[in-house]
């Protein structure tokens, strides 16, 4: 444990200009087409009487608040780093409604999962996952979230969104960015619970699901 390390988060001006920024994500999002088959949408729209985990690659995170409408009703957790840059996600999600778990697997990822546990005990929500992140290798899932909603016996739900044009930062993801006006196709796969199985075994499992979506 580090001494004096601190989870981080945004102060009122930070909040105020982020919240102009997501303002104009509104915008772009309203531009962006959804495609789907009729199994994906249902799949999507499914609301089972136990917390439900989603998982999807970091790279896509800046697709995901377009398929926040399909779980309306729902209460929505983000697992997010306790950094800096966890911050400013933490502080973006929640005005499109997502509450924000910090923790991950770099630092405080124990204490993130005690919570997600709790939360989980305490109520039925929905757990958005990207388990290659914060920070990679990219394309590889961690075991942390994926044990415990193996554990938890809880519904997974596995999702890829691929954009028909978009920008790919040099970051360790290669984080997309659709373009204004593209198409989002988008698959999903549902597990009823994950199958319990040793750590690397679970790991590959969950990598090989979200290798075949894409």
């Amino acid at each position: 444990m580090v001494i004096g390390r601190k989870i981080h988060h945004l102060n009122i001006f930070q909040k105020i200009f982020l919240w102009f920024i997501h303002f104009g994500l509104r915008i772009w999002y309203s531009t962006l087409r959804l495609q789907m088959t009729e199994t994906c949408e249902r799949i999507l729209q499914m609301d089972p009487q136990a917390s439900c985990v989603f998982y999807f690659w970091h790279n896509r995170l800046f697709a995901a608040p377009k398929l926040i409408q399909y779980r309306r009703g729902r209460t929505l957790y983000g697992l997010i780093s306790a950094s800096r840059d966890g911050a400013w996600l933490e502080a973006l999600m929640s005005f499109f409604g997502v509450r924000a778990i910090r923790g991950s697997s770099s630092w405080r990822g124990g204490n993130a999962l005690r919570e997600l546990k709790r939360i989980c005990n305490q109520s039925i929500c929905d757990i958005i996952v990207t388990p290659d992140g914060p920070r990679g290798p990219r394309h590889q899932c961690k075991a942390g979230s994926l044990k415990f909603a193996a554990e938890a016996q809880l519904p997974v739900i596995f999702l890829s969104f691929k954009a028909s044009s978009a920008w790919e930062l040099h970051s360790w993801d290669r984080f997309q960015i659709p373009k204004p006006f593209s198409k989002i196709t988008v698959r999903a796969t549902y597990c009823e619970t994950l199958p319990k199985l040793p750590a690397d075994e679970l790991v590959a499992y969950a990598n090989k699901t979200l290798y075949t979506l894409d």
